[in-house]
């Protein structure tokens, strides 16, 4: 069956290659030689010997983790692979651009790829993320969510079914359950202007639940959550929001897009600002008690209409 497998992968061209480099590409890949010889993550790192665990087999292929040449090519002599086309495709990933629409489309849908990122954090020992302007993902409530990226934004799910985005916004909050595990160490350090501004149809009231939601989590044992004041000194240039997994792979948003880098310099670079931002942020109980105050500020203010659309004056 690995043979069968084998000659799918390598007859769908070099257009559908180029559509689909990066670490998560080549994990599925790999994923799929392994389940193609019906063997599970266990029994393939048993084959493959010392040095090889099941949690090993999962970071590569959920793209957690750039597997070397050696590692590449011990893989495909188990399964009966190409060794020569795999060692090309993972040439091209140590840094990739990919639109979010190519993404989705690969992984099943907005929903599957939601699956895949869950499957890919609960594979790490550490999660850190900042994000300048928004709640990051695993911090988000239920409402917060679906008013950010329903079908009346220019989002992810633009054009999605409405009940497709009920099971994407299911399938997000279920990720946010990691943070109550506490086995791995968890960081998020996000701008004052994320709690402040609402995005897509949100509501004043949504926000202030989300604010709260915040301040319950800023306290959770294993979880660092940090908020940088306007009043801060950041001590980094501007950045979009990114994603660091372990050491091994690093997400960085992009409007259309997202780009993620592998290279180990790159990522301690990431690593080394994240540090740098969490040194100027607001933590813990004193977090918390920010978010409470920025609610309170939005409950006094008097308002709770509708965002202007994009087609109404000023």
């Amino acid at each position: 069956m690995a043979g069968r497998v084998a000659d799918v992968l390598t007859h769908r061209g070099e257009a559908t290659v180029a559509k689909a480099l990066g670490p998560w590409a080549l994990g599925k890949r790999l994923r799929e030689l392994r389940e193609g010889a019906g063997w599970s993550g266990a029994r393939l790192a048993e084959e493959l010997g010392p040095g090889w665990r099941q949690s090993k087999i999962a970071k590569i292929e959920t793209g957690a983790r750039l597997p070397t040449v050696e590692e590449i090519t011990a893989w495909a002599q188990a399964v009966g692979a190409d060794v020569d086309r795999l060692l090309a495709l993972r040439h091209k990933t140590s840094v990739m651009y990919t639109a979010w629409k190519e993404r989705h489309d690969e992984s099943g849908g907005p929903a599957a790829f939601q699956a895949e990122l869950a499957v890919l954090e609960s594979s790490c020992a550490m999660l850190g993320e900042y994000q300048p302007s928004l709640v990051p993902g695993l911090l988000q409530t239920p409402a917060y969510a679906r008013e950010m990226i329903g079908p009346a934004t220019n989002t992810i799910a633009d054009g999605t079914a409405p009940e497709e985005i009920g099971q994407l916004v299911a399938a997000k909050v279920r990720r946010g359950g990691i943070l109550y595990e506490g086995t791995r160490r968890i960081v998020h350090v996000m701008g004052e202007a994320g709690l402040r501004t609402r995005i897509g149809v949100q509501t004043v009231e949504t926000l202030r639940g989300q604010l709260e939601h915040l301040a319950e989590l800023a306290t959770l044992p294993g979880h660092t959550f940090g908020v940088i004041p306007h009043s801060a000194v950041v001590p980094i240039p501007p950045v979009s929001g990114f994603v660091v997994y372990d050491q091994d792979l690093v997400g960085i948003d992009h409007a259309g897009g997202d780009l993620e880098i592998t290279d180990p310099d790159q990522i301690a670079r990431y690593s080394r600002w994240l540090d740098l931002l969490l040194a100027v942020a607001i933590t813990g109980e004193d977090a918390a008690e920010f978010c409470r105050r920025v609610a309170g500020e939005l409950a006094g203010d008097g308002t709770d209409v509708e965002p202007r659309k994009a087609s109404e004056p000023r």
